[in-house]
């Protein structure tokens, strides 16, 4: 049961900010794409950085690493875009900021420490949310990419009124 609500935390948590800090669900979801692109081609490198000024375990500063790069982009990107989302916009932000919560808890929950990790992913809700893996991307991608161009349009649209 506490590992089901630390899965429920990973996804509605983002989600919940997303939403209440008015953040543009879109942002959010390719900045975690990109915290998916750090993790799987610069953190070796920064962890034989990291590993050539200390003694610890590679391993264990891996995981570390890739954890920081992951989660990094998108609080970076949830603390520079608050307030970029309002009026109308506001419910259309929904989608893209449902998919960047799954995806998320997609991408967190593999790089958790061992024992948090393999807990979480033995739950019938993690194989539920790891069957629709697929769906939530490629949904995500699609509202995020809809949304962007929905956003930067009625932008474009507002200043000619100006």
């Amino acid at each position: 049961m506490t590992y089901l609500l630390v899965l429920a935390a990973l996804g509605l948590l983002p989600l919940l900010a997303i939403l209440l800090l008015r953040v543009n669900g879109a942002v959010a979801f390719m900045s975690l794409c990109l915290g998916s692109v750090l993790v799987l081609y610069v953190s070796p490198d920064v962890t034989d950085l990291i590993t050539s000024f200390s003694a610890h375990g590679t391993l264990n500063v891996m995981q570390w690493v890739q954890l920081v790069l992951m989660v990094l982009p998108f609080v970076l990107a949830i603390l520079f875009a608050r307030r970029s989302v309002g009026g109308r916009k506001r419910y259309t932000n929904f989608l893209p900021a449902l998919a960047a919560g799954l995806l998320f808890a997609l991408l967190v929950v593999p790089l958790l420490p061992a024992n948090l990790g393999r807990e979480i992913q033995a739950t019938d809700a993690w194989h539920q949310l790891s069957s629709l893996q697929t769906f939530v991307v490629l949904g995500g991608a699609v509202f995020s990419l809809a949304f962007l161009l929905l956003t930067h349009r009625g932008n474009a649209d507002e200043d000619k009124h100006h």
